[in-house]
């Protein structure tokens, strides 16, 4: 479905008068599970997370196929979905914050207006879904690889220098599903694995 310049303003100024007069802002991140591995995205999750829309046929279901940490969401099994990042709200400052969305609105309204003129609906008017690009959706290339297995379900742990990276999942090497905070984990000194998760996993 295409829509227009116009019509999109219209929306966008309405969704902003409409969060601001409530004292609140949601903010969302789409957090895949591909090909039933667990995926761990970076998020600021202090004020806490919600399931938006599941996009997935696969069941999302807390605490099984999706979970959150202070490091951000994962999800795991297919799950794929859209999740609210907490809810900021300001007491003090909702004065201030309501003139900004009404100034905001504003002008959003008046660029429709001009739009209203010239509009072509070309493909930037239109907003496309796309999932995230594995290896390089944060913008570089992981510095390192590690392999790790659990062989006869035995805890193992991998030594590496993790201080200040971050680790994903990049090739499951089991049949077992390697489920992030589950039956895998890391910390500064190396990653974990157990109940038989064996993994190649990329340090970022």
């Amino acid at each position: 479905m295409r829509i227009s310049t116009r019509t999109f303003l219209s929306l966008s100024a309405a969704l902003v008068l409409t969060a601001f007069s409530s004292g609140a802002f949601a903010r969302s991140i789409v957090c895949e599970s591909e090909n039933g591995q667990t995926q761990h995205c970076y998020a600021d999750t202090s004020g806490g997370v919600s399931l938006s829309t599941q996009y997935s046929r696969a069941s999302c279901r807390q605490g099984s196929t999706w979970g959150y940490d202070n490091r951000g969401i994962w999800v795991s099994n297919g799950c794929r979905a859209q999740f609210d990042l907490g809810t900021y709200r300001s007491n003090h400052g909702s004065d201030r914050d309501s003139k900004a969305a009404a100034a905001l609105a504003i002008g959003l309204i008046g660029a429709a207006a001009i739009a209203a003129h010239n509009d072509h609906d070309n493909d930037r008017d239109r907003y496309d879904y796309r999932p995230y690009d594995h290896g390089d959706r944060y913008g570089y290339n992981p510095s390192q690889r590690i392999t790790c297995e659990s062989q006869g379900d035995r805890h193992e742990y991998c030594r590496a220098n993790l201080r200040h990276a971050r680790v994903d999942l990049d090739q499951q090497l089991s049949r077992t599903q390697c489920r992030y905070g589950d039956n895998w984990g890391y910390d500064n000194g190396g990653v974990w694995v157990e109940d038989g998760c064996r993994a190649v996993f990329s340090v970022y």
